[in-house]
């Protein structure tokens, strides 16, 4: 469960830095805008989301979203994005902390991935295998089924699930390399393309 902490400057810094990592500076930079960290932190996740209507979305875009985050984010030996309710976090944070251009904008893309995968395989998103659903998404970051337009709108939505992933305890603990209590600085290290960036003590 997510902890009401208190926010420095440091503290965004280096949040900022492990989430542009994910996502690019840009995209990380417009979801933490204002107080989207200080509301992420206060969301508790929820075990029934997809199963009702959301602030924002239908219960089938909701359905739909936990899926569409599981694609990005799914189980590995950490639990997915759903299982943290990440869909439940996004829903809840357009509508607390984004204006109404961008709560529709993520509400189109939830749309248009369903009808890029009905374009593709005649079935719904959350019908499709984890290939197809790896697929349908990666043609929309291609240009495939996308302009650019329709790209940066996916990108956003995006941002958010990595956002919403990354402000739980299982991302912060699990998914990051995770530091409960300060160490001596070491200036240089082995790092590997698996080697997991740091996760902060200072949120939890």
């Amino acid at each position: 469960m997510k902890k009401e902490v208190r926010e420095t400057n440091m503290d965004r810094r280096a949040f900022l830095h492990t989430l542009s990592q994910a996502v690019g500076y840009t995209a990380a930079a417009s979801v933490l805008a204002g107080s989207g960290l200080s509301v992420a932190l206060a969301y508790s996740p929820k075990s029934d989301s997809a199963s009702r209507h959301g602030l924002l979305f239908s219960q089938a875009q909701m359905k739909r979203l936990a899926s569409i985050a599981d694609t990005i984010l799914p189980a590995t030996d950490t639990k997915s994005a759903s299982a943290v309710d990440v869909h439940g976090f996004v829903d809840h944070q357009l509508v607390q902390c984004h204006n109404e251009g961008q709560q529709q904008t993520c509400v189109a893309v939830v749309d248009f991935i369903e009808s890029n995968a009905k374009k593709a395989y005649s079935k719904s998103f959350i019908d499709l295998d984890a290939q197809q659903q790896t697929k349908v998404l990666r043609d929309i970051e291609a240009l495939k089924t996308a302009d650019e337009g329709q790209k940066g709108q996916f990108k956003f939505l995006k941002s958010l699930i990595v956002f919403g992933y990354f402000t739980t305890e299982e991302g912060v603990t699990k998914a990051l390399s995770f530091q409960p209590f300060p160490g001596g600085y070491k200036g240089s290290i082995p790092v590997e393309a698996d080697t997991k960036v740091w996760g902060s003590l200072n949120y939890y």
